[in-house]
């Protein structure tokens, strides 16, 4: 079986048939949705596990770079943003659980899906419940023992219902694991201070020397006899990404557009009499005549 392109796909609900795989609600169409891609159980090949946008930026880590995300480039500017703001934070604010909120068990069967990570959780695993307050059992969310933790840092899971019922083995691999992810953090912790102690101190000496080549440097001119012209590098990056902008709302503004006054039937006539293929969705039709007519 081929690899996915891209681990994620972005793109807007063609219908309002899709449920998000996190809070089981339907999204609507039109609605910007975020699908993981997994192995299809009744193909050979992948499919898309769809999420609202909103749930997967509550999770942590889920998409580690922009170019994990198939047809971000298709989206309208601000929902481009916004997945580039959640990518370059990291991860969303961690949450802390009560104890009381949560279980721990081995699981029996392979039926329940991790909500953080949206992978199976495998019989004989150990694994986690989460219940949404005031939603009884309909409200309870299944998690790997390491996406919990990953969550809800600061739960212990020896405090846990059902840790007293977990076998001894179980007891100890996830005691084990616990120190080593404490252990880890606390490292990271500290390599992350000690560099920025020597990003500080590198910056104080590339200040005092600026200084100083600005002093050597204040009214000399170039060999031409004019002044030295300024650096514009540092507004390039600043530049192009107006330029995107613009480009983006404009090509939606001609999207919009089109489907205020063009029907379905006729966008797929006007492609056809161009020689153009006019299968796929209303979104498909109008990016492709997009793509022929910019």
């Amino acid at each position: 079986m081929a690899n996915p392109p891209k681990p994620w796909k972005a793109e807007y609900a063609k219908s309002g048939r899709s449920s998000c795989k996190t809070c089981k609600s339907p999204i609507d169409r039109d609605q910007l949705r975020l699908g993981k891609m997994v192995a299809a159980t009744q193909f050979d090949g992948y499919m898309p596990m769809w999420n609202h946008a909103g749930c997967i930026f509550k999770k942590q880590n889920q998409i580690k770079s922009l170019d994990d995300v198939e047809g971000i480039d298709l989206l309208r500017w601000e929902d481009q943003k916004s997945i580039r703001k959640y990518v370059e934070d990291g991860s969303s604010t961690s949450t802390t659980v009560a104890n009381s909120e949560c279980a721990i068990e081995v699981s029996q069967t392979s039926r329940a899906t991790c909500r953080h990570c949206s992978e199976k959780i495998m019989k004989g695993t150990v694994r986690v419940s989460t219940k949404a307050e005031g939603q009884g059992a309909r409200g309870i969310s299944w998690h790997h023992v390491n996406c919990f933790t990953t969550m809800s840092p600061s739960t212990s899971l020896e405090k846990i219902s059902g840790w007293d019922s977990l076998s001894p083995q179980d007891k100890e691999s996830l005691s084990a694991f616990s120190r080593k992810d404490t252990s880890k953090k606390t490292e990271d912790q500290v390599t992350s201070r000690s560099a920025k102690r020597k990003a500080v101190g590198s910056d104080e000496q590339k200040a005092k020397v600026s200084k100083s080549e600005k002093r050597n440097s204040a009214g000399k001119t170039s060999t031409n006899g004019s002044k030295d012209e300024p650096n514009h590098g540092d507004f390039s990056t600043i530049g192009l990404e107006k330029k995107l902008e613009e480009q983006s709302k404009l090509l939606w503004d001609i999207k919009d557009q089109l489907k205020i006054h063009v029907t379905t039937a006729e966008l797929r006539e006007m492609l056809e009499a161009n020689g153009q293929d006019s299968t796929g969705s209303e979104y498909d039709l109008r990016d492709r005549w997009n793509r022929n007519h910019d």
